[in-house]
């Protein structure tokens, strides 16, 4: 009985999703951004290797 009483104190709690339906998605688009933008820094050499020849 103490064991299950430990697994339903730790089960994770749910989060309510905040009006407007894009709850998902906004903390996201910054996330992606930031990698896009790290991407393009690191291949940025290479691009301008290959047009250089």
């Amino acid at each position: 009985m103490a064991d299950r009483l430990v697994r339903i104190s730790t089960s994770p709690r749910s989060v309510p999703i905040p009006p407007g339906g894009q709850g998902a998605t906004m903390p996201m688009l910054p996330a992606l951004l930031r990698g896009v933008i790290f991407i393009a820094v690191l291949a940025a050499p290479f691009v301008a290797a290959l047009i250089a020849g």
